[in-house]
């Protein structure tokens, strides 16, 4: 992540701040600072996966995304199925990720969820394991700052045996994004 926090407000003892100050010192919108999520997708088609590899998620039906920073193709500051933070919107955010996956027939299945920050794996949200015969199920949340107009997320999944997403009700792969703070 690159890019230079907000100064913090300072006000001189006596001199209290005016409307225009306060306006100043406020560095995102107020309606993004009272909506928490600011994004929410699923991925509602199977998707295949491949055995031991990281898989990015192609999420084919958003829920939520008030602020646009949903691109399913590649644009000029982002990769395709990833989200970009709003411009003027840096801070914490949390990054909740769920994974299902259909039966691995006669193998055991590793499955975890992943996000990747700017292209490169930043954190494991969750890991499970799923038994012979049983699909495998995982989710996690990891909070993490962005910088706005600059870093995008993406959600991975890895998992170890050569299986599908499912398309059932209620187990979706999903990935939510809430703001947390500035």
């Amino acid at each position: 992540m690159a890019g230079a926090d907000p100064v913090a407000p300072n006000f001189i003892a006596g001199s209290g701040p005016v409307p225009a100050t306060f306006n100043t010192a406020v560095q995102a919108p107020f309606t993004f600072l009272t909506s928490k999520v600011v994004f929410r997708a699923q991925r509602q088609a199977a998707q295949a996966l491949s055995g031991a590899a990281f898989n990015l998620m192609q999420y084919d039906a958003v829920l939520e995304d008030p602020y646009g920073g949903w691109s399913a193709t590649a644009t000029g500051s982002q990769p395709a199925w990833s989200w970009l933070c709003p411009a003027g919107c840096s801070g914490w955010f949390e990054i909740s990720l769920t994974a299902f996956t259909a039966n691995p027939g006669t193998t055991s299945d590793l499955l975890a969820t992943v996000i990747y920050l700017d292209g490169s794996a930043y954190l494991q949200a969750s890991a499970g394991w799923g038994a012979d015969g049983h699909g495998a199920g995982s989710c996690g949340a990891v909070p993490v700052a962005l910088y706005g107009g600059q870093d995008y997320i993406q959600g991975y999944t890895y998992t170890q045996a050569a299986v599908s997403t499912l398309t059932t009700t209620g187990q979706y792969p999903t990935i939510e994004v809430c703001w947390i703070s500035s």
